[in-house]
This record gives C-alpha cells, sequence and structure tokens, in this order.
C-alpha cells in the first residue's frame, strides 16, 4: 500500500514562500540575522533547463551522495499548473506557459531543484528514502540539502525556516 503524501501541500506553501524571497533576492531580514538571498534565475528554454540540471547532477557532492542517480531528461509538459517527476523514465515535465517573452513560473531554480530532490529519493539505494520520496521529512531534509550545495546555505536556512514555519519537518543535514 502507498503512504499517503499528507503535507504536499504545506511544502508547495513553503517552497512557493521561499521562491518569492529568491524571485527579489538581495538581503532580507531573517529573524534578526540578515541574510544574502541570490536571485534564483529562471530559464527560457527546455534546454536551458536540461543543462542546470545536468551541472546539478554532474556535481560531485551528488555523485557521492547519489552513486546512482544518473542524468535525467527535461521535458515540456502540457498545461501550466504543474510541473513532476516521472520516476519510471527518469524525468522531470516543466509547463513551459507564460506571457510572451517570459518564462513560466516552473520554470525556474526553486522548481528544478524541487523535482532534483524526487530524482534522488527514488533512484536513491536506501529502500527508505525511495519509499519516502514524496513530501515529508527525508523530502524536506535532502531538498535543504541540495538548496545548501546548489544556492547557499542562507537559500538552505530560509527554505528551513519556511518549511518549519508551515509545520513541516526537517531533519539536520551537513553541507
Amino acid at each position: 500500500m502507498t503512504e499517503r503524501d499528507t503535507t504536499r501541500g504545506l511544502v508547495y506553501a513553503a517552497e512557493n514562500q521561499w521562491s518569492a524571497a529568491l524571485d527579489r533576492g538581495g538581503v532580507i531580514d531573517f529573524f534578526g540575522s540578515r541574510l544574502t538571498l541570490p536571485k534564483q534565475e529562471y530559464f527560457e528554454t527546455v534546454e536551458s533547463m536540461q543543462h542546470f540540471c545536468d551541472g546539478v547532477l554532474a556535481a560531485e557532492r551528488i555523485t557521492a551522495s547519489f552513486p546512482g542517480a544518473g542524468m535525467v531528461l527535461v521535458r515540456a509538459r502540457a498545461g501550466h499548473t504543474k510541473a513532476h517527476y516521472e520516476c519510471e523514465s527518469k524525468t522531470i515535465a516543466v509547463p513551459l506557459s507564460g506571457s510572451a517573452g517570459v518564462p513560466g513560473w516552473a520554470c525556474c531554480e526553486a522548481v528544478l531543484l524541487h523535482e532534483l530532490t524526487h530524482h534522488l529519493l527514488f533512484v536513491s539505494a536506501d529502500p527508505a528514502a525511495s519509499a519516502q520520496a514524496y513530501h515529508g521529512g527525508r523530502f524536506t531534509t535532502t531538498m535543504c540539502w541540495l538548496v545548501s550545495g546548489v544556492l547557499g546555505p542562507e537559500s538552505a536556512l530560509v527554505l528551513q525556516g519556511a518549511y518549519q514555519g508551515v509545520g513541516v519537518i526537517v531533519d539536520a543535514y551537513v553541507n
């Protein structure tokens, strides 16, 4: 029997808040500390998203921690409401729809990192990680770890705060 994905809506809400902070980038006040967030990149083509994902998955920390991860394929998907990861084909499907000359909402680093986190957990040699590849504690912890390595520890801290703010578990992770 498949485990129910009870925290999905909370994870999406936290990540939407975090992604909005990345859209602005710059210095923020985070519970009395000043942090500098990068401005997240938006991608105009499937090829540019593929290049980003290839680079993330080729990083030494990824290949060391998830040696069997391999690569993903990025493809456009119909509609505009959601992106998703297809575990059987190791594919990230992203809606491209945006206004003329403006990438769609899902064509950004935050969404691609979310889908790459699914990929890492689904292909993990650890059966517990694969079984928890949806939006539970293993997912949020791995997402923070991945974000720390790609966008920096400040971005991961803000994401962790967003998760915890909506009541989602994040375990300790090491950069």
